[in-house]
């Protein structure tokens, strides 16, 4: 697994690359530790190159929402796959963390203003 992690304001972007499983885990919970240790509290994880994620890896996605949510922020999945997004669907996880189609509405969720896409702001920064 290969994380890569970019911020946009004061919002930390991780964009994983593998799978997300009981080996990879731990990894992934560290780079959210340390990310949060930075005082990043709004974070976005771009599930599009993850090939798989096991019963673990949704463990460390919940984790990850829990860690930000007790520092006030909170902890956004984006481009999950239609195989990824059906294990967060059976999981439940998408009851508990906001999963968007892509990291561009994710990141913009964090910040209050005109939705993307309603003719008032049809521009949205680059991400």
């Amino acid at each position: 697994m290969d994380i890569r992690t970019r911020h946009y304001n004061d919002v930390a972007i991780l964009s994983v690359n593998g799978r997300l499983d009981a080996t990879t885990g731990p990894e992934f919970s560290q780079v959210i530790q340390e990310q949060v240790n930075a005082g990043y509290f709004r974070l976005v994880t771009d599930l599009k190159k993850v090939e798989f994620l096991s019963s673990a890896g949704i463990k460390a996605l919940v984790q990850a929402a829990q860690l930000t949510r007790r520092q006030g922020g909170d902890f956004r999945i984006a481009n999950a796959h239609a195989q990824v997004k059906h294990i967060l669907n059976l999981a439940g996880v998408d009851t508990i963390i906001k999963v968007y189609p892509n990291v561009v509405g994710a990141t913009a969720s964090y910040f209050p203003g005109p939705v993307p896409g309603n003719g008032m702001d049809d521009n949205p920064p680059h991400l």
